[in-house]
């Protein structure tokens, strides 16, 4: 008969959603800790990992009120579709278990917890930190399990930094689980940014749901709430319902744009990629080629509409100044269909 352990924990454990070095989506850095751990692709670092996932690649904006998720692509599709998308660009088996299976079957995933830890592999959790009362922030869906007491019944969550909490599993579980499996592919980076490249008009063109929007369609949906005063509200909170997607724009930067010329200098048989690239970041700059903070996030700052809660506030009470940040969204939003339209037509001919 087979005996696992009472307890056990991850050694070493890094910093987990680095605000500092910009890991601000909460899906990217998980898989990016768990790749590390598996060996898997020294190329797969956050900012890799955040374009396959389309958090670096759509903004997003939700039109109500914020329900705790991560502000970002990964978060606002949270569920079994989504994982399997990154894992399968990622040749990785999985198993995604939802919170009311776990339940049923508690011994099999306590166990299933154990081995993996045991393995020295993190589990991912998809949750939301409403769910999780321990768990302070203003946004969350993604944590790691990385230790377990009493032979799985209580699970150590790693939050962000090197901050983990108890969560005991019970018949009140909230957690759905994915555990990560064998390596079904090899992959390479050239492969990993063709998929990332050929995907970016799906994740800019997703039909908006439960009032989340995606793309272009999330900044005229949020320039059209800028304009009708929503923000005026004194018992909105500023920073979850505005704040937030300012951080998602800065997060994202220049990033998905200069793939295309990484993966010309890869293979000089993709510079046609690479002058896609270029052509990209004329309508949509960054300060850099190669990514660096976008222009938009910086005129935004400028215009007392960025991440100063202080600036915004008074932004919002002024009905010109709050048309003027409008106006940026909603040109940016222009140049997105542009550069879409450019991509679409050579992803064609490519």
């Amino acid at each position: 008969m087979e005996h696992h352990k009472e307890a056990n924990h991850l050694s070493d454990i890094r910093n987990l959603f680095e605000g500092m070095k910009g890991h601000n989506f909460g899906l990217p850095d998980c898989i990016a800790f768990i790749s590390e751990r598996l060996d898997a692709h020294e190329a797969l670092d956050f900012w890799t990992i955040a374009a396959i996932t389309g958090d670096t690649v759509a903004q997003v904006y939700n039109h109500y009120s914020t329900t705790g998720c991560d502000y970002c692509v990964s978060g606002y599709l949270a569920g079994p579709e989504h994982i399997a998308h990154v894992f399968d660009v990622l040749g990785y088996r999985h198993e995604y278990v939802k919170a009311a299976r776990i339940i049923a079957d508690r011994t099999v995933y306590l166990r299933k917890i154990a081995e993996s830890i045991d393995k020295g592999i993190p589990v991912l959790v998809k949750s939301n930190l409403n769910d999780i009362p321990a768990w302070e922030s203003d946004a969350g869906t993604y944590v790691l399990i990385v230790g377990y007491e009493h032979g799985g019944k209580t699970v150590k969550l790693l939050l962000h930094d090197t901050v983990t909490i108890d969560y005991e599993i019970n018949d009140g579980n909230k957690l759905d689980l994915i555990f990560i499996g064998d390596k079904q592919r090899e992959v390479s980076l050239q492969d990993i940014y063709l998929k990332v490249m050929k995907n970016m008009p799906h994740w800019l063109t997703l039909p908006a749901r439960d009032g989340m929007f995606f793309g272009a369609a999330a900044f005229r949906e949020w320039a059209d709430d800028i304009e009708a005063g929503r923000f005026e509200d004194e018992s909105l909170g500023l920073w979850e319902n505005y704040g937030v997607y300012v951080c998602n724009l800065a997060t994202s930067g220049g990033e998905p744009t200069y793939i295309f010329s990484k993966l010309a200098e890869i293979d000089p048989a993709y510079s046609e990629w690479g002058l896609l690239g270029e052509n990209i970041q004329e309508l949509l700059p960054a300060e850099t080629p190669t990514g660096g903070r976008s222009r938009l996030w910086i005129q935004l700052e400028e215009m007392g509409g960025g991440m100063n809660m202080n600036d915004v506030k008074a932004t919002m009470r002024d009905k010109e100044k709050r048309s003027n940040v409008a106006a940026a969204l909603r040109d940016y939003a222009k140049r997105l269909d542009q550069a879409l339209e450019l991509m679409e037509e050579d992803l064609r001919r490519l």
